[in-house]
């Protein structure tokens, strides 16, 4: 009777009586039929992740994301950050790095904030994607705690330093002036300014077209609507210095160093983007005409309260009436 009814248990199960017998084993070793079932997918799971160098990983998910048509943008600062991530664990696979590995990681950065919370994104996104190409587990950045952003006051010129800075240009770097207008009075990133090819800024249109490479949602935009002196000064450059329209990265830093220095003036970093911003702004009392020039997609009301009451209505209306003397 006994064995009748292991037989009619199988048969309900749809196993074989020696299958059932295997299982009823494994349950007497582990002690539940819950374990040996976490057992069997913890094997099942070592089994099929891929060892794959860190580094190594690291190539292939860039290869894959340029192939997929990201922007340089975004390739170039994700390169950095994960290169510099595989430089950490040069010896270790992607399934061998572990959460803690990832914790003392991000907090030993130093870095600003901001800066250590962007690693914090691109790893969890590469991880994301290790899990999804089965070299590891799960994602060990999930639930790292990165430092939290405190948002410091914009660093910006003064109208006299910003004057000053023009006049050093035209008198011994012309060829700077291009690049420095479209910071001032376009409120364009320094980086930004040597990827603007000189057909992209439309003169007879009076705007600028913004390639969906060069722009940061990847969208195609045409932006219009400048205060007249950006103008007048794009103009005077192509005038005196149209070679300044096609600088390189390396050389425009060379220029802002240079001017600081004869200048005698600091100039942090997108120093130019904040004063056009922060004079806009004060100009124009209304932020979503300078978030359009922008190209800005956030929050209007964060950028308004960012830059409103960094400079007054007159001095707003004195930076924009800066103009070549011609």
């Amino acid at each position: 009777m006994e064995e009748k009814e292991k037989r009619q248990g199988a048969a309900a199960l749809n196993i074989s009586t020696v299958e059932a017998q295997i299982m009823r084993r494994c349950v007497d070793l582990l002690g539940s039929p819950e374990k040996v079932l976490l057992a069997v997918e913890e094997k099942a799971n070592s089994i099929s992740i891929e060892k794959i160098p860190v580094a190594d990983a690291v190539q292939t998910f860039l290869d894959e994301k340029y192939n997929l048509g990201r922007n340089e943008n975004w390739l170039r600062a994700n390169r950095n950050i994960l290169t510099r991530f595989a430089g950490s664990f040069p010896k270790q696979a992607v399934s061998e790095c572990s959460r803690d590995q990832a914790q003392q990681w991000i907090l030993q950065l130093n870095f600003a904030p901001v800066t250590v919370q962007n690693h914090l994104k691109a790893c969890g996104s590469f991880f994301n994607w290790c899990t999804a190409q089965r070299y590891c587990r799960e994602n060990i950045f999930k639930g790292v705690h990165a430092p939290t952003v405190i948002q410091t006051e914009p660093e910006f010129l003064t109208v006299s330093q910003t004057e000053k800075l023009f006049k050093t240009a035209t008198g011994h770097y012309p060829d700077a002036l291009a690049y420095l207008a479209l910071q001032a009075f376009a409120g364009i990133r320094s980086s930004a300014c040597a990827r603007i090819k000189p057909e992209e800024i439309k003169f007879d249109q009076r705007g600028i077209m913004i390639t969906a490479q060069n722009a940061k949602n990847n969208q195609r935009q045409f932006v219009d609507g400048h205060p007249d002196n950006l103008w007048q000064w794009l103009e005077h450059a192509k005038e005196i210095a149209p070679e300044g329209f096609s600088m390189t990265k390396r050389l425009w830093d060379r220029r802002k160093s240079q001017l600081q220095t004869k200048a005698k003036i600091k100039m942090p970093h997108n120093a130019l983007r904040h004063s056009f911003c922060s004079y806009h702004v004060a100009l124009e009392g209304d932020a979503g005409k300078t978030a359009t020039l922008l190209t800005h997609r956030g929050n209007v009301s964060i950028l308004y309260a960012h830059y409103k009451g960094n400079a007054s209505k007159a001095d707003a209306e004195k930076y924009f009436s800066l103009a070549p003397n011609v």
